[in-house]
């Protein structure tokens, strides 16, 4: 078949505009993605790529944030935990000299005071010692420290007690456990104040918030992952869907074009026909992938088998919801080709409408029927024009056919011969003959018969049966 371009085509310019596509998307997929899916197939291989490298620069930013955030926020946990330290020694010092000389037992009642300020918590410890560094006083949560030597108590914290608040707040280690103090000491030597408190009691709130980021951190990258997976998992099920499709599609469009027959799909609502590509073969047109308008169509369909917009117009109303309909479509190359479309509403019952059947190529059928009719005709005419009675039965001894002659020698109308009458009822309706004799049958063929007539009005008929292959019997008469 010709691939001649529709510029060819008598009044089929609307189809020359088309332009065959090669990429991998087919049929209506395109029709309903395009231009999107365009651009995402042609992004799809550096999405792929780039995906996985986001997610992962992603989670090291994150990481990277909390971390700074976390150790800036244990920076001002630390620099909070020694201010009130440093606030709390200094308050005792400065309030030991008044205090100490004034009321008995007022130095616990300092130490409590002073404890149960907002900023101090039950982990803090406050001290109170003499000039030789002796503990005088401590809150209860630090008893048992009462009666001993402060240096003594405390690892590494020898400038604490030498320069006191110029020291300010260091690190040591009491019983095995570092803590945070910090010493002042009061003026005229009569005595220092040291306030203590736990390291691990200043960071317990921050280890904390350091967990439930990390568990956080961890679950969002763990969903990521999954997400990810779940992506690459769905990407190659969907390049394998559309492999599958691509393969049905090329097959059910192999099955077309070698059955000389096309899809139809036909959105009534819209006025658009898809056409598949064995349709656009089978007429000579560039395959295309776009959907085609009515007036595209109707451009091509002789005007004499119909309106395209009247059929269209009965679906619409509800009159029909089916078509079987023969018409003929012009060829690339001008020439008329017979078509018979067969299509059925999808869902008589929905809003949009949707048309979908094929249309087979009849065009041989179409020829090959009217040359069977053209012999038919000219063999019953020479039926008709010899000179001897005809008349042919087929094999359970019904009427195929007999001509005028057959009907003059035995008396019988035009409502006598209707074909497909029973031999036996026919023959009751013949003249009455004086007599019949029968004689042997000379070519010796099996099934065949001879015999003499003679008829009312004195002539004499000679018959010859003779019995064809399929089981038919022929008869001649003169």
């Amino acid at each position: 078949m010709a691939k001649a371009d529709a510029w060819g085509a008598p009044g089929g310019t609307a189809f020359a505009r088309r332009e065959t596509r090669g990429d991998g998307l087919a049929g209506n997929t395109r029709l309903i993605a395009e231009p999107a899916y365009r651009r995402l197939l042609a992004a799809e291989p550096l999405l792929r790529r780039s995906i996985p490298v986001l997610i992962i620069t992603f989670l090291i930013v994150i990481a990277a944030l909390r971390v700074l955030s976390l150790m800036n926020e244990r920076d001002d946990v630390e620099r909070n935990a020694k201010a009130i330290l440093t606030l709390a020694a200094g308050q005792l010092a400065s309030s030991l000299p008044t205090t100490s000389e004034t009321v008995p037992g007022a130095i616990q009642d300092l130490l409590e005071t002073t404890s149960r300020q907002g900023a101090m918590g039950r982990s803090h410890v406050l001290v109170i010692t003499d000039s030789a560094f002796k503990i005088v006083a401590v809150t209860p949560r630090s008893m048992p420290w009462q009666g001993h030597s402060l240096d003594g108590l405390v690892e590494g914290g020898q400038p604490l007690f030498m320069f006191g608040d110029r020291a300010g707040v260091m690190d040591v280690n009491i019983d095995g456990r570092d803590w945070y103090a910090a010493v002042s000491l009061a003026n005229g030597g009569k005595g220092a104040s040291a306030a203590l408190v736990p390291q691990d009691a200043v960071f317990d709130a921050w280890r904390k918030t350091v967990s439930l980021n990390v568990t956080l951190f961890v679950l969002t990258a763990g969903v990521l992952i999954v997400i990810l997976y779940a992506y690459f998992g769905q990407a190659a099920r969907a390049q394998a869907a559309d492999r599958i499709y691509i393969e049905a599609h090329q097959r059910i469009d192999m099955a077309l074009v070698r059955g000389r027959c096309g899809l139809w799909d036909w959105d009534m609502v819209r006025g658009k026909m898809y056409w598949s590509r064995s349709m656009y073969d089978m007429l000579g047109y560039k395959p295309c992938e776009t959907m085609l308008s009515f007036g595209e169509v109707d451009q091509i369909i002789h005007p004499e088998d119909g309106d395209l917009f009247e059929l269209a117009n009965r679906i619409v109303a509800r009159e029909i919801d089916h078509i079987d309909q023969v018409f003929r479509m012009r060829h690339s190359d001008g020439q008329w080709v017979w078509m018979r479309a067969r299509a059925q509403v999808i869902d008589p019952e929905a809003p949009e409408i949707q048309l979908i059947g094929i249309a087979v190529d009849v065009t041989e059928q179409r020829h090959l029927a009217l040359r069977s009719e053209a012999a038919d005709l000219r063999l019953r005419t020479a039926i008709e024009n010899i000179n001897e009675s005809f008349v042919l039965w087929d094999s359970t001894q019904r009427l195929i056919m007999c001509n005028s002659k057959y009907q003059q020698d035995n008396g019988l109308s035009d409502r006598d011969v209707m074909p497909g009458t029973a031999r036996a009822a026919l023959e009751e309706r013949m003249l009455a003959f004086a007599s019949e004799r029968r004689l042997a049958h000379t070519s010796g063929l099996q099934g065949g018969a001879t015999f003499e007539r003679q008829l009312a009005d004195g002539r004499w008929l000679q018959g010859n049966e003779l019995k064809t292959r399929d089981g038919c019997i022929g008869s001649v008469g003169s």
